[in-house]
């Protein structure tokens, strides 16, 4: 019984170890961010202008490049659903900086956010649908 458990064993690690495998590969502590695939990294088109990929991922491109997908209001604070243009979404407040021209987020309504950057004041409006509805629809 000690002999067949044995060679049970070394067979797995000969295989494992021959495809490249390892079981410390799976680790349940590891990072929830799955890397982009082609398909959806083709969806958001990223701008034409260089982006500096050292900044926060609110803060590489245009405000007007965002999507705003959601709003959240309740008595005691506002948040805001960003998409960005690689796919990426985050949760946005009052205050927080967007966009690449030092833009900071003045107001959330139950329509949209106002976002103020060098005294202009740009509003995203909630977008109900996805992005792909909308250029059907045109």
């Amino acid at each position: 019984m000690k002999i067949k458990f044995s060679l049970i064993i070394s067979l797995l690690l000969f295989l494992t170890s021959s495809i490249g495998v390892s079981i410390a590969d799976d680790n349940a502590f590891g990072s929830l961010v799955t890397p982009k695939d082609e398909t959806t990294s083709a969806t958001y088109a990223p701008s034409p202008e260089t982006v500096d990929k050292t900044l926060h991922p609110l803060l590489q491109n245009a405000v007007r490049s965002n999507t705003l997908m959601a709003i959240m209001i309740s008595p005691s604070i506002k948040m805001g659903l960003i998409r960005t243009t690689s796919g990426d979404e985050y949760f946005v407040r009052v205050g927080d900086l967007l966009g690449n021209s030092e833009g900071k987020i003045t107001n959330i309504t139950s329509s949209g956010i106002e976002v103020t950057e060098e005294e202009e004041v740009i509003s995203l409006i909630v977008r109900n649908r996805s992005v792909v509805n909308d250029e059907n629809a045109e």
